[in-house]
């Protein structure tokens, strides 16, 4: 899969439209419909495959059951009842017991093991007693065995008991017959097993295979061809595909399929690991800065997937800069944890009519807050939103000190002679420069220029006009006359540390 890792969504179309033919799944499934010569033929080839095979079986499971039931029939069950829980395999009944059982398993060539398990405290645990086995992995006395899943295996110390199919364990592939020990006062001390390779009932499939094809020859053979593939190539891809998909929808981004394979189902798989690896790194930016910077940019530096870089670039903006008055006295009459509690409510509420406004937050100054309209996307109603968000912001805020007063905090600074809290905003749209500015290794997103400097000293301005939001005439000329009719024209005023005077107008 990594030679796929790096392809885009037209890559991908390019690679599916110039794999080979032998790698083309329609071509396969073509190939073996062409194969399937005769429908009538190959449902009487499987009708009588599946009544030889199923007569087979049903003479061999009952030849299993009888070897588990004359087996346990010929063991001295009282004898081995006296055994300690602390025997081992030395132990003179055992091994004796062992011998005898090994001689039978050599003797017959289908069985491929004979043992001897005991039921233990925790419920589905089981333990060997004995092992004799011919060429798989032998256990050892006193070894656990887990039969939690093997309910063939459990009923064996109520009935005789065969399974109906192939298992698999540590010990190989194999199916197998037991049957209850009981002493000769019928109590239960354990079952006895016998296995048989799965070799083995495949060399029974395997006769009657041959049988049929004698018969119905090419037939059999496509069905057996497209039973297999179907399982194989259809059914384990799509539900990989279906599980890691359940997966992704469940939040699990870092799912990957990491396919084998070099079809259809692998460009797929490939296509798929690339979508969860985008939603992951989107996924992980989007948190990661949306607890710091605003929505719109964590979008923005998202859009197109590369990491932050420093610089900056040159645009047209709107930028409102808000303080609070009088905050250095009401912080007197707070304790810090108060402060930070007051000001945290106080600027939730600002954030959200900012971000509703479509501004972007660049910073805040302690109680004050500067934010951005028109960047990081481009926004050609910037200053508009700019002005309809200072006055958002200013309603709120009497709707906040109406929420103080009723609460009683509005006492504690009214008592210091502070009415009402009231904010000062600036408001001033040109040209400024916004990016990133910082280290490689630690960065932030700005905005410098004299468009801020203007916004921050027309804040600082309202004291002088007994004002709450004064903006400029570069945001008067780009808002709607409808809404500029209300303004308070101010006239030509100088701003501190600037050469050029700008209009002033209040709202």
């Amino acid at each position: 899969m990594d030679s796929l890792a790096h392809l885009t969504a037209p890559d991908a179309r390019q690679s599916f439209i110039k794999l080979p033919w032998w790698r083309r799944f329609d071509f396969r499934i073509a190939a073996i419909l062409v194969g399937t010569s005769s429908v009538i033929i190959v449902l009487v080839g499987l009708f009588a495959y599946q009544s030889i095979v199923n007569t087979r079986l049903d003479l061999f499971e009952k030849r299993l059951r009888m070897i588990a039931v004359t087996l346990s029939e010929t063991i001295n069950t009282d004898e081995l009842a006296s055994v300690p829980a602390s025997a081992d395999q030395h132990t003179p009944v055992i091994a004796s017991l062992w011998r005898r059982l090994k001689n039978i398993a050599d003797a017959e060539p289908g069985i491929e093991s004979i043992y001897i398990l005991q039921a233990t405290e925790t419920p589905g645990k089981l333990r060997f007693l004995l092992d004799a086995s011919k060429v798989s992995r032998i256990a050892q006395t006193g070894e656990l065995y887990d039969a939690t899943e093997l309910p063939f295996m459990l009923q064996g110390f109520e009935r005789v008991s065969v399974e109906d199919r192939v298992y698999g364990d540590d010990f190989g592939q194999t199916q197998s017959s037991y049957a209850p020990l009981k002493t000769s006062d019928g109590r239960v001390i354990g079952i006895i097993g016998v296995d048989v390779l799965a070799l083995r009932l495949a060399e029974i499939r395997w006769q009657v295979v041959r049988f049929c094809a004698a018969v119905f020859g090419i037939a059999f053979i496509a069905v057996l061809v497209i039973t297999m593939v179907v399982r194989r190539q259809v059914r384990q891809p799509l539900a990989r595909v279906l599980e890691a998909a359940s997966a992704i929808a469940a939040g699990k981004l870092d799912t990957r399929l990491h396919a084998p394979s070099r079809d259809e189902f692998g460009l797929l798989a490939d296509e798929f690991d690339t979508m969860a690896s985008h939603l992951r790194d989107r996924e992980r930016l989007r948190e990661t800065f949306g607890l710091y910077v605003s929505r719109e940019l964590a979008s923005a530096l998202m859009k197109d997937g590369k990491l932050p870089a420093l610089g900056g670039v040159e645009c047209v903006a709107t930028v409102i800069f808000c303080d609070l008055g009088n905050y250095t006295r009401i912080s007197e009459a707070f304790s810090p944890q108060e402060v930070i509690s007051l000001i945290n409510e106080y600027l939730a509420a600002m954030c959200t009519i900012i971000e509703a406004h479509r501004g972007c937050l660049l910073d805040f100054t302690g109680d004050g807050i500067i934010a951005g309209f028109g960047l990081p996307l481009p926004d050609p109603d910037h200053a508009h939103n700019a002005v309809q968000c200072a006055i958002k912001m200013r309603q709120r805020l009497t709707q906040l000190n109406g929420e103080w007063e009723a609460r009683g905090l509005a006492a504690r600074w009214q008592v210091i002679g502070v009415d009402r809290i009231e904010a000062r905003m600036g408001i001033h749209t040109g040209p400024l420069v916004a990016g990133n500015i910082g280290s490689s290794s630690r960065m932030k997103y700005c905005v410098m220029g004299d468009t801020v400097n203007i916004a921050a000293r027309l804040e600082e301005m309202n004291k002088d006009f007994n004002s709450t939001i004064l903006l400029s005439d570069q945001v008067k000329i780009r808002v709607p006359s409808a809404m500029t009719d209300t303004f308070a024209d101010y006239g030509v005023v100088n701003i501190r540390g600037r050469v050029q005077a700008v209009g002033a107008y209040s709202v």
